[in-house]
């Protein structure tokens, strides 16, 4: 929660903070005014930039897990609850090619027809996050969706939402939130790289990973304009991960608790770790 804290923080309030900062530029890689971080290669300050920089970053990769989660998981349920082979192939097919495409070249061709538009970037991300969603949430769901409790609820009369909504819900929660977690770090980790490849956003926008592309060739002059974004990426980065882990492992004492199994650990079916 600390490694998530400190970042989530500073985008959080940080253009607040950062509105105190010396408005005018001052020397490059050199000395600041306003912090002991020196400035960048505009002669920002380092940690006013940084205050600013994380919120485009971090907006983006959440709206683009998001909106990828949201398309992917329909389309992986809708693969998992057929019976009729043939409307999986239609629905799993296309998914399978689109897997094959190298993620960064699509960001790369997005960006470059669309002058680096934020809206198109996020979206070029969320399009090479759906196919391994789908594929995940249908791999997942298969033995949920079509086991026998759930057909035993079919025939008691409850209703398809609310199977879903229920025991689907709960039988998934586990294995989805680990998933987030992977997407986010994978999003955080195409939109970095796209940054720092310089296809991303503007080349003088504060966003952390722009900033460490941008400040690289001062990196022995003033190395806080790029240990500092480079650090809070990691930061967060490493925090979403450590969380999730934490979080998965009450989850499964918890649910051993409840069973009376708290003293041995529970009989394993192969076939659910699947």
């Amino acid at each position: 929660m600390l490694l998530m804290a400190i970042p989530l923080c500073m985008v959080a309030i940080g253009p607040w903070l950062a509105r105190s900062a010396p408005s005018v530029s001052q020397a490059p890689f050199g000395p600041s005014t306003w912090s002991p971080f020196g400035t960048d290669r505009l002669g920002r300050d380092v940690l006013a930039a940084a205050l600013e920089g994380g919120r485009p970053l971090v907006v983006t990769t959440g709206v683009t897990v998001a909106i990828a989660y949201l398309i992917g998981a329909t389309i992986g349920m809708v693969a998992a609850s057929t019976t009729r082979p043939v409307v999986e192939d239609l629905v799993m097919r296309p998914v399978d090619v689109l897997l094959c495409v190298p993620s960064l070249l699509v960001v790369l061709v997005v960006a470059l027809r669309t002058d680096g538009s934020r809206v198109a970037i996020a979206a070029a991300v969320a399009a090479v996050l759906i196919p391994p969603i789908a594929r995940f949430i249908r791999m997942a769901a298969r033995n949920v969706v079509q086991s026998p409790a759930m057909e035993t609820l079919r025939l008691q009369g409850v209703g398809a939402v609310e199977r879903y909504a229920g025991f689907g819900r709960r039988r998934l929660a586990g294995p989805i939130a680990a998933d987030v977690g992977v997407r986010l770090i994978a999003a955080l980790y195409i939109l970095s790289s796209a940054n720092f490849l310089g296809i991303g956003f503007d080349t003088t926008s504060t966003d952390w990973a722009v900033a460490v592309a941008a400040n690289k060739e001062g990196l022995f002059v003033a190395p806080w304009s790029v240990y500092l974004p480079a650090l809070l990426i990691i930061s967060l980065a490493l925090g979403t991960n450590l969380m999730l882990d934490e979080q998965l492992a009450r989850r499964r004492w918890l649910h051993l608790g409840q069973a009376g199994e708290a003293d041995r650990p529970a009989p394993v079916d192969v076939r659910e770790v699947g």
